[in-house]
């Protein structure tokens, strides 16, 4: 892999289905500094590796946060579009030598320390998920920035509601709206990218349907450093 470029595993389950994840490449450590600091990164909802792979592959450490058994130790599955095999985050990590560089968590993040120690948080599509509405929007992106180690990165990539029920239910906000919920002191936002409209079929969902993808990309600023007392 060449140091500039980041993308998706394509290899995943997951991995045809678009994503803005390349664009970090622009805005977390790659390359030598990578190989010699080894920051970690904490991946949300990280499925079969989409992301996780990749920044392990990168040199990076990762903490993959999932509760699903399927995409965890694979199996198989009949859709409309025909028969899938799923292979593993456990056994894809075991082939490629990288599971000592990745801390499974099956538990739901929200559950996890808030305690702002990865270098990288990153999440894409969960917020909207049934699961996840037990608590507001505007808890889960809070929750999930508050991981993130002073001069890290979130990255969170979201829907925008394309009907009346997504609009009205909370978890399909505009850009606007993702603005306010991003912007909190002691945090400046990259990007709040509207990404376009994308029509898939997949697990969970078989049926064609479309969804307007947007990505967040906001930086923790450094604590401020308190001037030494003169005496």
């Amino acid at each position: 892999m060449k140091d500039h470029v980041l993308d998706v595993d394509e290899k995943s389950y997951w991995g045809p289905y678009y994503s803005y994840f390349p664009a970090l490449a622009r805005y977390i450590p790659m390359g030598e500094y990578v190989r010699r600091v080894r920051p970690t990164a904490c991946v949300l909802g990280a499925s079969d590796g989409k992301f996780a792979l990749p920044l392990l592959r990168a040199g990076w450490k990762v903490v993959a946060v999932e509760t699903d058994a399927l995409f965890l130790n694979g199996g198989e599955f009949d859709l409309v579009d025909g028969h899938h095999e799923v292979v593993g985050l456990r056994d894809r990590l075991a082939a490629e030598g990288l599971a000592e560089d990745c801390t499974i968590v099956e538990q739901d993040y929200m559950t996890l320390p808030a305690s702002g120690e990865f270098q990288l948080v990153l999440g894409s599509g969960l917020w909207s998920m049934p699961p996840n509405r037990a608590h507001t929007l505007e808890a889960l992106i809070h929750h999930a920035m508050d991981m993130v180690a002073p001069r890290g990165i979130f990255f969170g990539e979201y829907l925008i509601g394309l009907n009346d029920e997504e609009r009205t239910c909370g978890y399909y906000p505009p850009r606007e709206e993702m603005d306010r919920i991003v912007d909190r002191p002691g945090w400046q936002l990259f990007e709040n990218a509207d990404l376009g409209i994308r029509g898939e079929s997949h697990l969970g969902y078989e049926e064609w349907h479309y969804h307007r993808y947007a990505a967040a990309i906001v930086h923790r600023m450094p604590l401020p450093t308190t001037p030494e007392s003169t005496p």
